[in-house]
């Protein structure tokens, strides 16, 4: 397949970059790696005018602490520099499995992690060849008013895959977006808006970086996927969970789901759920029920829903097990 006919522009800084943004009036799109808009360029699912890539700005290439212990990541850092950067980083070891798994090591030398968080929702009945276009009615991510995966459903529930999106979460990261000339963080969970069709928030917000905390003691972090095909595949179901250990009881926990909502899912009422309780395996069999009857995924991608809700489960107790028991070695 053919990529449409499209202007390209290489800006080479943030001041040239805004100011293309600004002449464009919003008839252009942001790339970065292209690993996932580029197929659905060839797809004809989007056909932007202008197509301004940000992987010459050099200012968004880095990862780095800082002076306050906070870790900056800049939007157009490769994956696989993340996984080499986090490899041992306790704390953070959710971000260094979560980018261990994105796609292929070809996909993690390409893919930014800009580009994984902001990759947008897919569906089956969406992610289809301009063929399928031509026959079938519009759905809602294409403008119309029908939903394929739910029947009578008056939104679009295509589904939001990106890795990276839940560990940066439940490690309390922040994004920072250039809106005009002015730099504006949000908390990552509050970019998005649980609507398919149109799944971010930030409207005409360019992302810079991001922004993790200075870990507190006792933070433990990981992540599970499952997928059908290891090696290369989207999760369809995910699981990121972030612990903090007090006195040999979890103080704090925060755990967020992906791939089974058109937007991560973050687990409500499970601190206070957890509070003073005694760390055994029926507390985490408990907090896994929680979690089982907060994901509610639909027929939107490969995999039994049933099974990919079941994983969650599995998933989480697995999870908050293996940070328990290797807290102590």
């Amino acid at each position: 397949m053919q990529l449409p006919h499209f202007k390209y522009h290489a800006p080479r800084s943030i001041n040239t970059l805004n100011a293309l943004i600004e002449k464009m009036k919003g008839q252009a799109i942001i790339m970065a790696g292209g690993t996932e808009l580029i197929p659905r360029m060839k797809m004809r699912l989007i056909q932007p005018e202008n197509l301004i890539s940000i992987l010459k700005i050099k200012e968004l290439e880095h990862i780095k602490i800082k002076k306050d212990k906070k870790i900056e990541i800049g939007a157009t850092v490769r994956i696989d520099n993340l996984v080499n950067f986090f490899k041992e980083n306790r704390p953070f070891n959710a971000i260094f499995q979560a980018a261990n798994m994105v796609g292929s090591q070809q996909i993690r030398n390409m893919a930014t992690i800009g580009g994984n968080i902001l990759q947008n929702t897919r569906c089956k009945y969406y992610n289809r060849t301009l063929q399928w276009q031509n026959i079938m009615p519009p759905c809602h991510k294409r403008g119309g008013n029908i939903c394929y995966a739910v029947k009578n459903s008056k939104r679009c529930f295509a589904v939001y895959q990106g890795d990276m999106a839940a560990p940066l979460i439940v490690l309390n990261g922040k994004g920072e977006f250039l809106f005009d000339k002015n730099f504006i963080q949000k908390p990552l969970e509050d970019i998005f808006t649980g609507n398919g069709a149109m799944p971010f928030n930030v409207g005409k917000g360019v992302l810079i970086k991001f922004i993790l905390p200075q870990p507190e003691d006792g933070l433990i972090s990981t992540y599970k996927k499952y997928r059908i095909r290891d090696g290369m595949d989207f999760p369809i179901a995910g699981v990121a969970v972030a612990i903090k250990i007090k006195n040999k009881k979890i103080d704090d926990i925060k755990i967020c789901l992906i791939g089974v909502s058109s937007a991560p899912v973050v687990i409500k009422d499970i601190k206070d759920f957890i509070s003073e309780k005694k760390l055994t395996d029926k507390l985490i069999h408990e907090i896994s029920e929680i979690v089982y009857n907060q994901a509610h995924p639909v027929e939107n991608t490969d995999g039994d829903i049933n099974k990919r809700r079941y994983m969650i489960k599995q998933m989480t107790f697995e999870a908050i097990k293996e940070l328990i028991d290797g807290y102590d070695k």
